[in-house]
């Protein structure tokens, strides 16, 4: 999936991924003193005649280029070549690199060459139809091109550590039958509860820190009994437990005793730190104690595979950290209760903000990808960016996701980001869509993705919803890029489109052939300080834009706002004219429809005359 080739010219690395291939160029120690240089792209398939233009790279040290080439299809070999333009004439003047590599393959899940059977409650070790094992049985056997097929049922068990990994062509397959196969991380037992005063019930419970206890819904985790017994969270009813005691206090006080009640007892599920595991129509439920606690953790594992799982109330789904390369996580679904808990009380609380997808500190794999999953009623959608990374680019690529009712972000781009791309995602009633808050490295291309209803969630301080969240006193972000993105912000009247807040820092954030359809503002600029370059926009609210440190920092008219800032020279300020609420598709009398600005290797394939503003190109 990667090439090199070095030569007086530096070297040219190429990361394929399904639909992207990552580019990065490294100069030669001083052909560029004085950091003039510019980086060009071009790429084609490989032995084709012609090749095509891609979007430049960017500069994200002195003598290093990255970026990155879109819509590319998977299993493909491509030609890429590099060239430079340096006003200092050679050596880099005109001169390029090339290489050849391809993009990955689409996963198939081959024929097993041998089917292991288990059950709930399976005992020997034929593993067979007519005698299926215990699960623990099955993970001890199985080897690279074995499946593990669990019987519909519910498997009370968790903290399976992988003695084999698979090998390509011949994974470990762990399947289930969808909806039917649950793998549940609590005490099945029932409880006797005893009332100690104040609507609190405890009962006997020796499992250290069950971070996830549910009673029809997850209850929150309270720091103390006082607190407990208080509700000090808003009045959420919840739990506490000291490593003896199971504390609950219910709404109204009521006794638990004719409620289910489930407490997790297992850290988790799966611990990989094998390569090739597959993970396929599994339900994973309750996994929460301790801390870190998640569904599945992909620990140093390469190469597996997270598909058509269902993830319900669990601390974390998917958790993966140190030399993990290349997992794909798709067609999945996580849930959990708790976007209507108060923001403060969450961040306070610390663990419950996770939602079903982290990447911890560091992950120093490369070529992640997060697709077509679906993620609600948690606090943040998921995170894709480790705080720290070995790797010189994270080559992650995020696309054809979907959250929705989520309390805090969709998605979480914070950390170390270098080469990470998210398109064609959907975000809604969300607090923030994407944040970027912030995205150390670059860069950062955020593409066609729709982000409507932001404001939501429940907090004391009425924080305004954000489409892209860019600030942060955490450190400064690289290059972000913004484009064929539709925000259509109205779930609350205090509500732009895009903000840019202090405090917060960044190379640059770039912005062509947006949408910004917000109440208050389309275009909210309160860091000046910091540079943005953007254009080619429909703007459309009550006011156009606000622009801090400015005389009159008001805007209500586009022409305005060209004059005392300079941005937004090409826009459009009309409305939008959207087929339909929750569908962003331009009508044909749109002013969205062929008034975007031609990007080379971003949006070649379009309709019409020119391509559409915003996220979806009318047919």
């Amino acid at each position: 999936m990667s090439g090199v080739l070095g030569d007086e010219l530096g070297s040219l690395e190429l990361y394929g991924t399904f639909h992207s291939m990552g580019v990065i160029a490294t100069l030669p120690g001083g052909s560029d003193a004085d950091g003039d240089a510019v980086a060009h792209v071009e790429y084609r398939l490989a032995g084709a005649d012609a090749y095509e233009a891609g979007f430049p790279l960017t500069r994200v040290a002195s003598d290093r280029f990255v970026g990155s080439l879109f819509w590319l299809t998977p299993g493909t070999a491509y030609d890429v070549r590099v060239w430079y333009s340096d006003p200092d004439g050679a050596p880099l003047d005109s001169g390029f690199a090339q290489a050849s590599a391809s993009t990955r393959d689409e996963i198939v899940i081959p024929a097993p060459l041998r089917v292991l059977h288990v059950a709930p409650g399976g005992t020997g070790t034929a593993c067979s139809v007519a005698v299926p094992c215990a699960l623990a049985e099955g993970v001890d056997q199985a080897i690279a091109g074995d499946e593990v097929r669990l019987d519909p049922g519910v498997y009370y068990e968790g903290g399976f550590v992988l003695p084999s990994s698979g090998s390509e062509g011949a994974p470990i397959v762990f399947r289930g039958t969808a909806g039917a196969t649950i793998l549940d991380g609590a005490d099945p037992a029932s409880f006797t509860w005893a009332a100690v005063g104040g609507g609190v019930y405890s009962t006997s419970f020796a499992t250290e820190e069950p971070g996830v206890v549910t009673a029809g819904v997850e209850l929150f985790p309270y720091a103390s009994l006082p607190d407990l017994t208080a509700l000090s969270a808003h009045g959420l009813q919840g739990h506490y437990a000291d490593g003896v005691n199971l504390y609950v206090h219910l709404s109204g006080g009521a006794d638990p005793t004719d409620t289910v009640v489930r407490a997790s007892r297992f850290n988790n599920a799966f611990y990989v730190a094998q390569d090739f595991v597959y993970f396929v129509d599994l339900t994973f439920q309750n996994y929460g104690q301790g801390a870190y606690a998640k569904a599945i953790y992909l620990r140093d594992g390469s190469d597996n595979l997270v598909q058509g799982c269902h993830f319900v109330t669990n601390e974390l789904g998917v958790g993966l950290k140190g030399d993990a390369h290349r997992n794909v996580i798709q067609d999945s679904e996580f849930e959990n209760t708790r976007f209507d808990w108060v923001w403060e009380d969450v961040k306070s609380e610390g663990y419950s903000e996770q939602g079903g997808i982290g990447f911890y500190d560091p992950v120093d794999g490369r070529g992640n990808v997060v697709r077509r999953n679906t993620f609600h009623d948690s606090f943040d959608g998921f995170s894709v960016c480790p705080g720290t990374s070995a790797a010189v680019t994270n080559e992650t690529d995020v696309y054809d996701n979907y959250g929705y009712a989520l309390g805090d972000d969709g998605m979480e781009t914070d950390g170390q980001c270098a080469n990470v791309r998210i398109w064609g995602n959907t975000f809604s009633n969300v607090l923030s869509g994407i944040s970027l808050a912030p995205a150390q490295g670059g860069p950062v291309y955020c593409l066609r993705n729709v982000i409507a209803r932001t404001g939501a969630g429940t907090s004391d301080a009425g924080y305004t919803g954000m489409s892209f969240k860019f600030n942060s006193g955490l450190g400064a972000s690289g290059s972000i890029y913004l484009f064929h993105n539709t925000v259509d912000a109205h779930e609350s009247l205090d509500t732009s489109a895009i903000s840019l807040l202090s405090p917060g820092s960044w190379q640059l954030v770039h912005a062509r052939n947006n949408a910004w359809v917000g109440l208050e503002y389309a275009i909210e600029n309160q860091n000046g300080t910091q540079p943005i370059d953007f254009d080619y926009d429909l703007v459309w609210a009550s006011e156009i834009a606000y622009w801090s440190d400015l005389g009159d920092e008001h805007f209500g008219l586009l022409d305005e706002l060209i004059t005392m800032t300079g941005q937004e020279a090409h826009g459009v300020m009309q409305p939008p004219l959207f087929t339909a609420q929750n569908d962003f598709t331009p009508l044909a009398s749109s002013a969205l429809v062929d008034a975007a600005l031609r990007i080379p290797g971003v949006n070649d394939d379009f309709n019409g005359c020119a391509p559409d503003i915003g996220a979806v190109e009318r047919p």
